[in-house]
């Protein structure tokens, strides 16, 4: 049997959210911060957003891989490098596109007339919006 590590979901998680998405955290110490959706990771039910939930890492200096004009390896700095860590996606909240608002997400459905036409697309759920998403 594989090897899964614990407290991930049995399954992919249908996400609400995509990438390039505008999203508004709910929780957290970067509540009430809005962003773009960089990485949706639906294996692991999370998100990363850019600017926010970042986190240092600390690197050694290395040296790439690829050598300069003169043949010598160039020796890449290390030091802080402060970047964003995934967030649950359970703590971001869509924000439509037509009033601003952080959003829950609803579907709905396009008829056409022609074979396989139907389209489901993301809907905004205020009462005096109801728009598209996208």
């Amino acid at each position: 049997m594989a090897y899964k590590k614990p407290g991930l979901p049995d399954e992919p998680v249908k996400l609400k959210v995509k990438k390039g998405d505008t999203v508004q955290v709910i929780t957290g110490k970067d509540k009430g911060h809005t962003g773009k959706v960089l990485t949706a990771i639906p294996k692991e039910n999370k998100v990363i957003v850019e600017g926010l939930n970042m986190m240092v890492k600390h690197e050694k200096d290395r040296q790439s891989r690829k050598p300069n004009s003169t043949g010598a390896n160039t020796v890449i700095k290390g030091g802080r490098v402060e970047k964003e860590a995934p967030l649950n996606a359970s703590k971001v909240m869509l924000v439509c596109t037509a009033c601003g608002r952080p959003t829950r997400v609803g579907y709905a459905y396009k008829e056409g007339t022609e074979k396989l036409s139907r389209r489901k697309y993301r809907v905004c759920k205020h009462a005096d919006c109801g728009k598209a998403i996208d």
